[in-house]
């Protein structure tokens, strides 16, 4: 790549980061809890919800969660983790455009693309990174950033770039809360990861326990003041000497959330780590499931044109809907906004799209509603013969559509099914410990 189309790739990279700096979104739900960390974003995944945001499409410094998608490219290019193996010198370590040292106890050894990815996952290993990217293709290190630029399109990752698999303390290497989020889903789904996170310590075979590593994120270590128990998983970044990033999920009670901060800072008492404790603490503690309607509710209706007249069909929610809410929920706060068509001409598909609606829940959004019917209208003469006698007798009998309308015996829109709050949502006042 020649410098003129270097330099204007930065340009663009430094003007998408000034836009974004203005983006600046609420939080789903008041609380007061106080935080340092400037980009934050907290999702229910049970329920898929939204909880808190802060900033979450801002851009910062990727840092080390670069290492998140090197993994994803890694366990696909290469064919058996196990059988691919690569040697750690120190040539290697010191042509590194940077290197934090995690490989520095194994050199003279030889590691499997196994081991590599462990000892990358604990460690936040940028030296592990560079060498799962030479084994993934070829020693081609652009070839491989190249596919981790493809995969952020392939998953819908907006605002994310990497110029590198591992570690880069750079502005061109960035990406924001919401893409971590929608990474690091997909990273979750992989049996090895969750196996890795679950045991917190590593050792490749055939080597001692000397070469043994252990999980460098202080929210999983037993021996840390930042230790929260509930965590299942975390990636742990550290930008600028002053900054530093982390993505993680907790289990309590059968609830698990996914936190994502970035550009958190690095004290004592104020850092990434004790926001993501207390601010899941405060979930946990403060909101609960209620189940806001049914696949069966009828939300709104349709004028349907057949050609011998109009009918109405109800429209319906394609599933069942359970959203995170605070323990206070009042079901008056929920709100619809409806973008339906006047008229739909026949014929239409059971299940097929023909509107939708937003749900918002005291001002905030919450859900998006993809509405349809949950008959065929238009493909049957069965199916036609009934709408076509029962608007015949409609038109024969007028009187009953004014009494109807004068003294109508249900609301337009049904109301909204009570919630359902699990009993175990709610119990205690503090979370154990």
């Amino acid at each position: 790549m020649n410098k003129r189309v270097k330099f204007f790739i930065s340009v663009i990279l430094i003007f998408a980061i000034f836009v974004s700096s203005f983006i600046i979104p609420a939080s789903s739900f008041e609380t007061t809890v106080e935080t340092s960390t400037s980009d934050l974003l907290l999702v229910n995944l049970d329920t898929d919800t939204v909880v808190f945001s802060q900033k979450p499409d801002t851009n910062w410094y990727a840092g080390s969660l670069a290492e998140l998608m090197t993994f994803l490219l890694s366990n696909e290019m290469i064919p058996d983790l196990n059988a691919a193996t690569f040697n750690v010198d120190q040539t290697f370590i010191n042509a590194l455009p940077y290197s934090d040292g995690c490989l520095d106890k194994f050199v003279g050894q030889t590691l499997t693309a196994k081991d590599l990815t462990a000892i990358m996952l604990l460690t936040s290993g940028s030296d592990a990174a560079y060498a799962l990217a030479d084994l993934s293709a070829n020693n081609d290190r652009e070839a491989f950033v190249a596919a981790m630029n493809a995969r952020v399109t392939a998953l819908g990752m907006k605002s994310t770039a990497y110029v590198s698999p591992g570690f880069n303390n750079t502005s061109a290497q960035h990406t924001t809360c919401r893409d971590t989020y929608l990474l690091y889903q997909e990273v979750r789904k992989n049996d090895f990861f969750r196996a890795v996170m679950k045991n917190k310590v590593y050792t490749p075979a055939g080597l001692d326990e000397d070469y043994t590593v252990t999980a460098e994120a202080s929210i999983l270590n037993e021996n840390s003041p930042y230790y929260f128990r509930y965590t299942n998983d975390a990636m742990y970044s550290f930008t600028e000497d002053t900054y530093e990033e982390l993505v993680a999920t907790t289990t309590y009670r059968g609830k698990t959330y996914l936190f994502v901060g970035l550009l958190g800072l690095h004290q004592s008492e104020r850092n990434v780590y004790a926001d993501a404790r207390k601010l899941t603490s405060w979930a946990y503690l403060n909101l609960s499931d209620h189940k806001i309607f049914n696949e069966e509710d009828v939300l709104s209706d349709v004028t349907v044109t057949a050609d011998w007249g109009d009918y109405q069909v109800g429209l319906h929610p394609y599933n069942s809907a359970f959203k995170t809410l605070p323990n206070s929920y009042d079901e008056a706060k929920l709100t619809y906004q409806f973008d339906i068509p006047k008229t739909i001409k026949t014929p239409f598909l059971a299940g097929q799209t023909l509107g939708s609606a937003k749900l918002y829940y005291d001002g905030e959004e919450i859900e998006n509603i993809a509405l349809s019917a949950d008959t065929d209208e238009g493909l049957g003469m069965l199916s036609d013969f009934g709408r076509f006698t029962g608007y015949v007798y409609r038109r024969m009998t007028p009187h009953r559509e004014v009494l109807a309308k004068e003294f109508p015996t249900e609301p337009a829109v049904p109301a909204v099914p009570s919630s359902e709050t699990p009993a175990a949502s709610n119990a205690g006042t503090a979370m154990e410990e």
